[in-house]
């Protein structure tokens, strides 16, 4: 009963986690585009470092899965095309219906991009109808390098369990050093692609490996401890955002260990965990739609003259987007495609 109550524990951690990280980037999204100016800006980005324990929570999750139940490569895919493939293809298709939403003239060809996924390729297009669509191709890119990724884990960690976890650093690493050489470093199709992410990606395939293996090794530190990794992975955060340039590249550590942090003493203070547990079960589905309803309900409320109070707009595009997000997760459950 010990073990089990454990079990049931722990994971609703990472739903915990998945759910406040992208609450926090649809809030990030949100205000940025209405408030963000200079030093806010900035302060409003770290909102969007939820990304990192988002792809650390899909490690976890996809390694965990496939420890339990591993499945062919062709079923896995099968898997993903229906529950993540056709969910973002069908926002996409109505993201080009909505006449004042995308005003390019190149409508087929950002169509095609998306459904054909050459998009990740194309600085043109990879932010496409939302920008954060761009995340949609890194996390498709973890999917079709799967079972190289798995099997590279599997060998690394046979010979050393902390092997997996430097040499993800190391290509990582590599693969930033690549971009700075070209000076890549501010175009998304180089430093959103998922070389760049397979540290974090791999650090999470390592806990579930560890949590499957013995769950008295993961634990949750203190709030003392938590408080001090908070400020000084914050402070180099900061750093990094204020220099600016190549320095953004080198942030992705203290940005992913500075947010877990802040998140994991929210979670151990009760900060609304229920909420957050909830949001995890249409966070993609959120996150696929926000962007385009801000822009609906911002267009509505332009029409009905409402416009000129910025907080009422703010409040009216959260709640619509969440809503909206949970109504899309409905929709695909009662298609089965959940």
């Amino acid at each position: 009963m010990e073990d089990k109550q454990i079990l049931v524990q722990r994971l609703v951690v990472i739903d915990f986690l998945k759910g406040f990280s992208i609450f926090t980037i649809v809030v990030m999204h949100l205000l940025q585009y209405k408030l963000g100016i200079g030093l806010l800006d900035m302060a409003l980005s770290f909102g969007g470092a939820g990304v990192h324990v988002f792809l650390l929570c899909s490690g976890f999750g996809l390694y965990l899965s496939h420890l339990k139940n591993k499945m062919s490569y062709p079923f896995f895919l099968r898997r993903r095309f229906f529950k993540v493939y056709l969910p973002y293809i069908i926002v996409v298709l109505i993201s080009l219906l909505v006449p004042f939403y995308w005003t390019s003239h190149d409508k087929v060809m950002c169509l095609f991009s998306h459904v054909f996924l050459f998009k990740m390729f194309s600085e043109q297009y990879e932010s496409s109808l939302g920008i954060q669509m761009w995340f949609v191709s890194t996390i498709i890119q973890f999917y079709l390098c799967w079972p190289l990724i798995a099997r590279l884990f599997e060998k690394l960690y046979d010979r050393s369990m902390k092997l997996p976890i430097i040499v993800g650093c190391f290509i990582s690493l590599i693969w930033t050093m690549i971009v700075i050489f070209f000076d890549k470093s501010e175009l998304r199709i180089w430093n959103s692609f998922f070389l760049q992410y397979i540290w974090e990606f791999m650090l999470g395939m390592f806990l579930a490996k560890k949590y499957v293996e013995n769950n008295n090794k993961l634990f949750i530190p203190s709030l003392s401890k938590l408080t001090i990794v908070a400020v000084v992975c914050l402070g180099m955060t900061a750093f990094a955002g204020i220099k600016g340039g190549n320095f953004k590249m080198f942030n992705d550590a203290p940005s992913l260990f500075a947010y877990l942090s802040i998140a994991l003493i929210l979670y151990k203070l009760n900060f609304a965990n229920e909420v957050f547990k909830f949001t995890n079960q249409f966070s993609y589905e959120w996150y696929l739609v926000h962007i385009l309803i801000f822009s609906c309900t911002a267009h509505l409320m332009s029409l009905l003259n409402l416009d000129n109070n910025i907080f009422l707009v703010l409040i009216c595009e959260f709640i619509f987007s969440y809503f909206g997000g949970y109504l899309y997760y409905l929709l695909l459950k009662k298609m089965s495609l959940k």
